[in-house]
């Protein structure tokens, strides 16, 4: 019995030890997660369109696909209006 509590004591030491040392990870900055977030649309979009052989049903999905993404984005804390508009822009373009 007495083992056993020892044990308790020495794995809870461990664990406290472990929480207080080990390395802590820096938050990403506005700018790298804006990129982050950016690379990851242009990829939805080359994804979803890539089947699409038809120009007209092309055209079609990439605003539907833009809409929903303007949608998204006018709730992401990372993007203010304007920079909404200039990423949708971007993507329009791609």
């Amino acid at each position: 019995m007495e083992f056993f509590f020892n044990a308790l004591i020495i794995l809870a030491l461990f664990g406290f030890l472990f929480l207080l040392f080990k390395p802590k990870k820096q938050p990403k900055s506005k700018e790298q997660k804006q990129e982050e977030i950016c690379l990851n649309y242009k990829e939805r979009l080359n994804t979803e369109l890539l089947a699409i052989e038809n120009f007209d049903e092309r055209q079609k999905k990439k605003i539907a696909l833009l809409k929903v993404f303007a949608k998204e984005l006018e709730f992401n804390l990372f993007f203010d209006s304007e920079e909404t508009k200039m990423l949708i822009q971007d993507l329009a373009k791609y």
